[in-house]
Parts: structure tokens; C-alpha cells; sequence
């Protein structure tokens, strides 16, 4: 089996592939075989056009049997605090669309395009291949995917009570989208690194988050891939 972990940086990644070099060797590249499956290893840049861009072109190449997209994100849930580990369920595109004076109306909302037309769901992208990995057991959520991250109390509010999220992210409905687009296996799992709010640094926990994803990572793929 060939399975690839992308992410949308280097940083977000990096622990994986040090895991990674300790237990095989680059069988190409970014290629590691692990228990005779194939490990392959993408970073896919920041924001869904550049997700959309070098996946899009990947899969056109080559068609894996599963496509994992990992990485950080805010959470808009009290009970999901910096550090914890989460799969996504379904995303959206939260900013995609028109403001109307104080209103946003999203390109669903103005008619651009249909909420039920594939590969959209009432306009969210499902991931329908959650019960295919049992081993993995972290809280299913649903996210947003937006272009400028919230950082202000007016666009906190308005998306949360437009969208109800519980995480966002700038990448993972553009990788829902790819992935629904070409029959591919896909799952997304993010780590919290702080809570949606206005913007302070100082709450962050970038460290912690980045290694609670990659024990879970290594935990995971140990139990999976045998």
C-alpha cells in the first residue's frame, strides 16, 4: 500500500520524516518503506491554493491508496484545548463568497454554485472514510477553511454563528475538495495550537501541538500499517 502524509509546511511535518529516518531508509526521495507499505511524504504549502495546486498535480502523476493531510489549527470549542489531536468529519469554505454592508453571503448564499452539487454536501465536504480507519480514535469535528485566519472579535462571532465550527484551518476543505474530486481515500487530522480568539501569540502552543500530532502519528501508523 502507498499512503502519503502531506502538510502544508515544513515544520508542520518535520517530526514524521526524523521517525521516519530512524526506522527505514528513503526508498526515493521522500519515499520510506515501512513494513513493506510505501510512506511518501508531501508538504503542499500554505492556503488552499497552493493545496489545491501541488496535490491536484501530484495525483495527476500518481494515485496512492490513501492521502492524509496533517497539521495545526484553532479551535472555536472550549473542550478542545491547545494540544489535543483531532480528525476532521467535514470542512467547509467559510470565506469564500460576498460581504453584503455587515452580512457575508457565501457563493452558495449568491447562487455562484449549488450547496448539493458534488462534491459538496449543503455545501460542506464530507470525508466518507472515517469508519475505514477503526484504529484511530480521536474526536470527529467540524471545520472551516478560510484564507485570512480570525483574529477579531466581529469575524470570530460572525463565522461561528454562520458555520458552527470547532476548528479552522487555511487548507483542509481545498484537500477535501481534491481528494472527494478524485476518488482518493483521505483523511485530515490537525493538533491544536490555540483557541480561536483575538489574536495573542503568546497563547499559543505550537511546540505541544506539534508533538502531541506526531505521537499520535507514529502510534497510529504502528497500529494500522502491519
Amino acid at each position: 500500500m502507498q499512503v502519503w502524509v502531506t502538510a502544508p509546511t515544513d515544520r508542520e511535518i518535520h517530526p514524521l520524516i526524523t521517525w521516519l529516518q530512524s526506522i527505514s531508509q528513503p526508498t526515493d526521495g521522500q519515499k520510506y518503506r515501512f513494513r513493506g507499505h510505501d510512506i511518501v511524504i508531501k508538504t503542499t504549502g500554505v492556503g488552499a491554493v497552493a493545496t489545491v495546486f501541488h496535490l491536484s498535480r501530484a495525483l495527476q502523476e500518481t494515485m496512492p491508496d490513501c492521502v492524509l493531510q496533517i497539521g495545526l489549527a484553532g479551535s472555536y470549542a472550549a473542550e478542545l484545548s491547545p494540544g489535543t489531536v483531532v480528525r476532521v468529519q467535514r470542512d467547509r469554505l467559510a470565506d469564500l463568497g460576498a460581504e453584503d454592508h455587515d452580512r457575508f453571503l457565501d457563493v452558495f448564499t449568491l447562487g455562484l454554485d449549488a450547496a448539493d452539487a458534488f462534491p459538496f454536501q449543503q455545501g460542506w465536504l464530507v470525508n466518507p472514510h472515517l469508519q475505514a480507519f477503526p484504529e484511530l480514535t480521536l474526536p470527529a469535528v467540524q471545520a472551516i477553511t478560510v484564507q485570512t485566519v480570525s483574529g477579531s472579535a466581529s469575524t470570530i462571532a460572525r463565522r461561528a454563528a454562520g458555520y458552527h465550527p470547532q476548528i479552522e484551518t487555511m487548507e483542509g476543505a481545498a484537500f477535501h475538495y481534491v481528494c472527494l474530486q478524485m476518488h482518493v481515500p483521505f483523511l485530515q487530522i490537525r493538533a491544536i495550537s490555540n483557541y480561536v480568539e483575538p489574536r495573542d501569540k503568546s497563547k499559543w502552543r505550537i511546540s505541544t501541538a506539534i508533538e502531541n500530532l506526531h505521537q499520535v502519528m507514529k502510534q497510529w501508523l504502528d497500529a494500522w500499517l502491519r
